[in-house]
């Protein structure tokens, strides 16, 4: 019995003084993608959250103006539109690879009508073509 009201009486203490204590605070870290978790009693924790589609916006782009004639997996290849056999450049190969981000950005604004390219220079804001190119060399070619 003496045990009991032992155990019973440091139980509600503990509980007491949990009870008491200041609970942790989440809060979400936007700019960083985190959560960080902060208490009295302790520093600040950071734990990462799931990571944002980055390139959803970039991808989207893609699918609109460019994976007509270099696909979804930018393999390009012979394709016909309007009427023109076309052969659209495969953008994971390692010549492609090689070229620079500014060549890239010169192709998507200026096309190359020799090859049936369009000109995207006013389709495309400055900041739609470099995330473009971002996306090609992340998601297409893995770099």
């Amino acid at each position: 019995m003496k045990f009991l009201k032992t155990f019973f009486v440091l139980s509600a203490f503990a509980l007491f003084i949990t009870a008491c204590g200041e609970t942790a605070k989440n809060t979400l870290d936007t700019a960083n993608n985190t959560v960080v978790v902060t208490n009295s009693n302790a520093n600040a924790i950071t734990k990462p959250t799931a990571a944002l589609d980055e390139f959803a916006s970039a991808r989207e782009i893609y699918t609109i103006s460019c994976s007509k004639c270099h696909k979804e997996d930018g393999t390009g290849g012979k394709i016909k539109i309007e009427g023109k056999t076309l052969n659209a450049e495969n953008l994971t190969t390692d010549k492609i690879k090689k070229m620079t981000d500014a060549k890239y950005i010169d192709y998507i604004e200026n096309g190359i009508p020799d090859e049936g390219m369009p000109a995207f220079k006013g389709k495309l804001t400055d900041g739609e073509i470099k995330d473009v190119v971002i996306y090609i060399r992340k998601e297409l070619q893995k770099k």
